[in-house]
């Protein structure tokens, strides 16, 4: 197993950018005429659970959104 130090700042990077790409799949998910609401509602929960570690990781965050 590789280890990384997770307050490195390529690795908040990474995340945030992840959590972006889940964003613009989640709203990809909600346009579209057959939605599937369980794959919306587990996207977004795991959208939620990235969101608070990331501003767990980062305290910066929490002076920004």
């Amino acid at each position: 197993m590789m280890c990384m130090p997770l307050d490195d700042a390529q690795m908040l990077c990474w995340l945030r950018a992840q959590l972006k790409v889940l964003s613009a799949w989640r709203e990809e998910l909600v346009c579209r005429n057959e939605t599937d609401l369980e794959a919306v509602s587990r996207l977004e929960a795991h959208h939620q659970w990235l969101n608070a570690e990331l501003h767990r990781l980062d305290p910066g965050l929490r002076h920004h959104g």
